[in-house]
């Protein structure tokens, strides 16, 4: 490791400090009070760091598998560890002791305890059709599709019982008929998507005669006019349905077909993409899907079961909260994914103030939920609900109560943290909504500036970077980064492009600024680019697309595919001074790492290990 980059290293801590405003936070060695860090911008102030890593990574010094499901990153004050997690399906805010990871408390802030009881009881009565008090396996099917088997625990059953036993009742429940086989009209809409991969592929049969038999089939059932073509209206709720606009043919010039089916359409797409397929579900098909599927539970969900269900943030891209805690002295501030906020006591997790983004300020709630983690303001504390009521809400950090809302800026909330900064010997928020990144005023909430071109209609995630009056946003998708010069003119503030580089695109994982250059990995590529210029130093595979921490000269990088590497702080070239393969859980690896009180912290989904990565370590193995 060269001088130089130490140098710069320690350069970029006084220049982040200088740019953004000492830390809202208090915090002292050790500590990694807020998101990215004691001054929110990923650089840990640790120091006497290992330089190489050996073939396996640095020693574990402990790892847990307690901290439920999610992708919160963790904050770390006076030996306590704060993160949030779905446990056991229910979003909890847990504290941890550093030392060993062992659970001081978990909690649900506020009243969610009671309004989930309330939700729970009603749900269980709704989805319990028949009233006989089980939620059986039509009626889960019914309300939360396949998804449901992941909440019913484990049976003392073998998979192979599991599986046979709930094949026949699955069969007595739907088998209308008593052929044998499953129809479409029989069970297709309770299964739905699976019902299309139980059918398996019998490679023994024609199947261009197979599917010409099921056309045949179809126009026999179906076609009630006899014109010998199947409209969108007489496919409506069967098979042909759901693949109705991959089945009709496009006209070249429209691109748009005519909604009618033909004899050839449906028996070229059978034969393309259903061959072998008999459109019908046998007991030994369902037996394998279940088998195949780990489907281990006994088949009907109690109260406890359906609590996890319904208990938290749920989404196809992984369920539970994202957001960071943020401790501020013995509070602690927190945002789940539903927009639950809540104000705890550091020490024993006890709610002082609770309230709702939607509910409390007609915020609009992000397709993947609630992501950013609060930022502390002096006595405020700043969040963003979004929506037409105003983006941005400043509140009160000991009371909760309004201070004020950004009435003129009406964005949707995205993905992004607000940081803190001085434009123009004014201090603003600066946050990344859906259409732009813009500042407000921390007085009043009043616009100064917006900047639209990192902005991308799908997720902005990426918090802003800021220099005096230079702000550089960045977003994927097709879009990249730009830097902005914010210009004073008497009152009015606008924001002047100085450049966008396309190639410094950040879907997620963050940027961090090291004295005159940005390194970031949240495109793909690991990228080092000037910061005033938008030229690019380097580009590296690394770890992959992730996110990162410097600490003490080095770049820890942490890839959504479970790889994790030490590189050099260093424009000249991509140096990696060690790399190593963490065992996932399903999901990619979107949490944070952090680096803080000589540790590394990897959160992925329940897990979360702490690295020793202090030089210390080197001298204890000799």
């Amino acid at each position: 490791m060269k001088v130089s980059v130490l140098a710069v290293v320690a350069g970029c801590v006084v220049s982040s400090l200088a740019s953004v405003g000492w830390a809202q936070v208090p915090s002292k060695p050790g500590d990694w009070p807020q998101w990215r860090g004691p001054n929110r911008d990923g650089i840990s102030l640790d120091t006497g760091l290992l330089k190489e890593w050996p073939k396996e990574g640095p020693r574990v010094a402990w790892q847990v598998n307690s901290v439920g499901v999610g992708y919160s990153s963790i904050a770390v004050k006076d030996g306590r560890i704060i993160t949030q997690g779905d446990v056991d399906g229910v979003e909890h805010v847990l504290a941890l002791d550093a030392k060993d990871g062992k659970t001081l408390w978990s909690v649900q802030p506020g009243p969610l305890l009671s309004l989930l009881d309330a939700k729970v009881a009603n749900d269980f009565k709704a989805i319990d059709r028949n009233s006989d008090g089980v939620v059986s396996e039509y009626e889960a099917l019914d309300r939360f599709g396949w998804q449901w088997n992941k909440y019913d625990k484990a049976s003392t059953e073998t998979p192979e019982a599991v599986a046979e036993r709930r094949t026949a009742a699955f069969f007595k429940d739907f088998d209308k008929d008593t052929d044998g086989k499953l129809s479409f009209a029989e069970a297709g809409n309770v299964l739905r998507d699976p019902f299309d991969r139980i059918d398996l592929t019998d490679e023994k049969v024609d199947a261009a005669l197979l599917a010409k038999q099921r056309t045949e089939t179809y126009l026999k059932d179906l076609d009630k006019d006899a014109d010998g073509k199947i409209s969108r209206q007489e496919s409506r709720g069967t098979a042909l349905d759901r693949h109705f606009g991959r089945i009709d043919d496009r006209d070249v010039a429209t691109n748009k077909g005519d909604d009618l089916l033909t004899v050839a359409e449906m028996e070229a797409s059978l034969a393309k993409h259903e061959p072998g397929r008999d459109g019908a579900l046998t007991a030994e098909e369902l037996k394998k899907y279940y088998l195949a599927n780990k489907v281990v539970g006994d088949g009907v969900l109690d109260v406890t079961e359906l609590r996890a269900a319904v208990g938290g943030y749920r989404n196809g891209m992984g369920d539970g909260p994202r957001g960071t805690p943020t401790v501020d002295g013995d509070r602690v501030f927190v945002e789940g994914a539903n927009g639950d906020l809540a104000c705890l006591e550091a020490a024993t997790g006890k709610t002082i103030w609770y309230l709702n983004l939607r509910n409390d300020f007609g915020g609009g709630q992000p397709g993947w939920g609630y992501c950013e983690s609060p930022l502390v303001v002096d006595n405020m504390l700043i969040v963003t609900p979004g929506g037409k009521g105003g983006t941005l809400v400043a509140l009160n950090k000991l009371d909760g109560k309004l201070i004020w809302q950004s009435k003129e800026v009406t964005e949707n909330a995205h993905y992004s943290s607000p940081v803190v900064a001085t434009i123009n010997d004014e201090k603003q928020i600066v946050q990344f909504g859906n259409q732009s990144v813009f500042g407000v005023s921390v007085a009043d909430g009043k616009p100064r500036w917006r900047y639209t071109a990192p902005a991308n209609g799908t997720a902005n995630c990426c918090a802003p970077i800021v220099e005096g009056n230079l702000v550089f946003a960045s977003s994927s998708y097709g879009v990249g980064g730009g830097l902005a010069k914010i210009l004073l003119a008497g009152s009015v503030q606008t924001a002047e492009e100085v450049y966008f580089e396309k190639k410094m695109a950040c879907h997620h994982g963050g940027i961090v600024k090291v004295g005159d250059y940005m390194y970031s990995a949240g495109g793909g590529p690991l990228t080092c680019m000037d910061f005033k210029t938008g030229k690019i130093a380097w580009q590296a595979r690394s770890a992959g697309k992730g996110s990162i921490c410097v600490a003490d000269g080095m770049m820890y990088i942490f890839g959504e595919g479970h790889e994790v590497a030490l590189a050099e702080v260093t424009p000249e070239e991509y140096r990696e001074h060690g790399r190593f393969q963490v065992t996932g859980h399903g999901r990619p690896a979107w949490a944070h790492l952090i680096v803080t009180g000589g540790w590394m912290y990897l959160r992925d989904q329940e897990s979360l290990t702490a690295y020793d990565v202090t030089l210390k370590q080197t001298a204890s193995r000799k």
